[in-house]
């Protein structure tokens, strides 16, 4: 005869792993995101978005089990509640170690990305669509689904990817944190950020840099800022980003004394990095204006969020047809949302 009592215990002590798992997860994961950017766990702020979204999940799934093992009859099914956040815990553990060990792809770039960050995008992003699965399966079975579950579950998972990415594209396009009028720090040193952009062969600025070079230009000329700091790496067989834009904007007669230049970092997420620690800790720094694109700087100013930044944000003038404007605001849409999830 089944010891009923038994199986009951042995279904709640499941549920009370895996809940312990899945609040590792999550404590892991803010580890995680911190430490990769070289900031302390204490810095957390559980209401920025990013984090906020990180514990909504945990918390769907967490109640998910709960209510799960209350309505099981049977222990049949139990072992889908610990394999999975089993399962999400050796795929986090996988995406954090690629950003400690180099993975062995070729030194190319990827839509404007280096592949290695891409790759790492992507083993975070395949723990974020697991999550989704597993609060996916509870919840079926807790609503009294039985026909192909696991199939729903993956195409379920796929849709809340997209209604994702469709919130944060519209609210990329709402979202408008850049000024238009400054006025600078008196008795200090002001600084114009140009964040890097791609450049074109023979070492030209695409229309992108250029844009943004000419609008910091702008902010020296009408003395705004007297020092403009040019930021970004280089892809295989090209100048830096800095020293292409450094090139161009002398042309403008901006004084060499007054340009400094950053050529290593290579992702808006570094940058932001370098201004919070080798900018705003120069001596006598008063205001820092943020230059890029109206279609990057709401990331930029939920990055500065994340890391704690005040700056103010300057949009280039740089003017994009309905397709370019499309395809780039959609690019950001994946970006921001990696970045909120994974800060990467």
């Amino acid at each position: 005869m089944i010891d009923k009592s038994k199986l009951t215990q042995k279904r709640y002590l499941a549920a009370l792993i895996a809940i312990l798992i899945l609040l590792f997860d999550l404590l892991l994961l803010y580890y995680i995101k911190y430490q990769n950017q070289g900031l302390p766990i204490s810095s957390l702020k559980i209401f920025y978005t990013g984090n906020f979204l990180n514990a909504a999940f945990s918390f769907i799934a967490i109640l998910g089990v709960i209510i799960y093992t209350i309505k099981m009859k049977s222990n049949s099914k139990l072992l889908m509640i610990i394999l999975f956040p089993v399962l999400l815990t050796a795929f986090l553990l996988i995406a954090y170690a690629s950003t400690k060990v180099p993975l062995p792809l070729p030194d190319v770039y990827f839509i404007d990305h280096p592949l290695s960050l891409v790759a790492v995008g992507i083993l975070f992003s395949f723990y974020q669509f697991l999550q989704f699965m597993f609060i996916a399966l509870l919840w079926f079975n807790i609503l009294g689904g039985k026909e192909l579950i696991f199939i729903r579950s993956v195409f379920d998972s796929a849709a809340l990817v997209m209604l994702f990415l469709i919130l944060t594209f519209v609210y990329i396009n709402i979202k408008k944190n850049f000024r238009k009028d400054f006025t600078p720090a008196k008795n200090s040193v002001n600084v114009a950020v140009v964040l890097g952009a791609a450049v074109w062969s023979h070492n030209s600025p695409s229309p992108s840099l250029a844009a943004r070079a000419d609008k910091a230009v702008a902010l020296y000329k009408k003395g705004i800022v007297n020092i403009i700091q040019l930021t970004g790496s280089n892809a295989p067989g090209e100048m830096t980003e800095a020293e292409v834009a450094d090139n161009y904007i002398k042309l403008s007669g901006i004084k060499s004394k007054d340009i400094w230049i950053e050529n290593n970092t290579v992702s808006t997420a570094e940058q932001i990095r370098f201004i919070k620690d080798s900018v705003l800790t120069k001596k006598n720094i008063g205001k820092v204006i943020i230059v890029s694109d109206s279609y990057h700087l709401t990331r930029v100013h939920e990055i500065c969020g994340f890391f704690g930044v005040k700056a103010e944000l300057a949009a280039s003038a740089l003017k994009l047809n309905f397709e370019h404007n499309l395809y780039y605001k959609f690019k950001e849409s994946i970006a921001l949302m990696v970045f909120w999830l994974f800060a990467l």
